[in-house]
């Protein structure tokens, strides 16, 4: 078996099933308070990342059990922080699906793959 040294190597491997880079770690650091002020942590949002593996039930029930806004999206945001990349890019993709694409683009430019932001856009003008 290999041993995996540098990114590239572990991006090949893994995919986007890797921790995530100190870009996108840093891209919700910075940017916490914008974020906890445009995320609508809405229950369909929280189920649908539930759905696509973004977190597991536990985490889900973690989110929704608090009845305030902030600490919801403190929680969502202190989760995917600690998930993969895969996880990061689908919390992307479940905001621009519920257009709230201030935030999606917030994380998308620096954080995650740049064009997934503009193609859900585009494809929601449409």
């Amino acid at each position: 078996m290999e041993c995996l040294t540098d990114w590239q190597q572990v991006e090949k491997h893994h995919g986007d099933n890797r921790p995530l880079s100190d870009d996108q770690r840093r891209v919700i650091d910075d940017n916490r308070d914008q974020l906890m002020n445009l995320i609508d942590p809405k229950s369909s949002i929280i189920r649908r990342l539930h759905t696509n593996n973004c977190f597991n039930e536990h985490h889900e029930e973690y989110i929704e059990c608090s009845d305030r806004k902030l600490k919801k999206v403190r929680r969502l945001l202190s989760i995917v922080r600690r998930r993969s990349v895969a996880s990061f890019n689908m919390l992307v993709v479940e905001l621009c699906t519920d257009q709230q694409y201030d935030a999606a683009k917030l994380l998308d430019e620096r954080g995650g793959k740049s064009y997934k932001h503009e193609i859900l856009h585009n494809q929601t003008v449409v």
